[in-house]
């Protein structure tokens, strides 16, 4: 056990049925929100530190264990993986499981993992990914089969409804504490989806304004928009703002304040995923 309870020990759900639960597991963090449309501002984030000297796997299992408010019999549970290792593939390679594994141990032949794919529908593409063995089924068994997608799904899907139709490119960052996430649309299609580790604001800025540039995106007229970690977002901004005209905030989903005072500190790719129906 990690003797992680005191995360959660607070929280008593009422009538778990009538609520929802959405998990975001990362490596180092298992995050979650819990919120219901029956009460007025509902909605409770937490984060629980997944502990470094054990497995993935197992890190995970103490975690979920040591909080049982996450095992109430829930009327939603929805699951975003940050598994650091994938692919983004046509949606034919990822319908034909054997195609996509394929792929995916071309890509990391290291990699001894379950591999799973994810439909971005509005972007018309698919995420194949691998997670370590044994936790797909373990999310199964616990949350009752519910669904599990990568964690670039929601952003993805989210600004590519914001992009349709749009004229200029745009460039969107989430920022993590270690990574970020980069989302490219021109004239509304999808050129890329990735995360990439990172140590600072100046290694983000770096990688953008590379990737910027490898677009041959403008300067003058096309966009960057940061969401995330507040911090790195004002370190990394006036970096950009050097090479690039509009460097600006991401617009956060007015149906997010809807669901309580703590949706603005919760980790975006799970607000997304309970604000927005692909």
């Amino acid at each position: 056990m990690s003797n992680l309870s005191t995360v959660t020990d607070d929280i008593t759900v009422k009538r778990p049925e009538l609520w929802t639960l959405m998990l975001a597991v990362g490596e180092r963090r298992l995050q979650f929100i819990l919120f219901t449309p029956a009460q007025e501002n509902s909605l409770i984030a937490r984060e629980i530190p997944l502990k470094p000297a054990t497995s993935w796997i197992a890190a995970l299992e103490n975690a979920v264990y040591d909080n049982p408010v996450l095992l109430d019999d829930y009327g939603r549970v929805d699951i975003v993986a940050a598994a650091p290792h994938f692919v983004v593939v046509p949606p034919a390679v990822a319908q034909d499981e054997e195609q996509a594994e394929q792929v995916f141990t071309t890509m990391y032949p290291a990699d001894d993992c379950d591999v799973l794919s994810c439909s971005l529908p509005q972007c018309g593409v698919a995420v194949t990914y691998g997670l370590p063995r044994g936790m797909y089924s373990f999310l199964q068994r616990t949350f009752s089969t519910a669904p599990v997608v990568h964690h670039l799904y929601p952003l993805c899907e989210h600004f590519k409804r914001l992009n349709d139709g749009s004229g200029i490119s745009r460039m969107f960052i989430n920022l993590h504490q270690d990574y970020m996430d980069m989302v490219v649309y021109r004239k509304g299609d999808t050129l890329l989806a990735n995360s990439f580790p990172l140590r600072n604001a100046t290694d983000a800025a770096f990688l953008a304004l590379h990737t910027w540039n490898s677009f041959d995106l403008d300067p003058l007229t096309d966009e960057i928009q940061l969401t995330g970690d507040k911090q790195l977002k004002d370190e990394m901004a006036p970096l950009l703002r050097k090479y690039v005209r509009y460097v600006m905030p991401a617009i956060y989903p007015a149906a997010a304040m809807r669901l309580g005072d703590q949706a603005l500190t919760a980790p975006l790719d799970l607000i997304l995923l309970a604000t927005c129906e692909s």
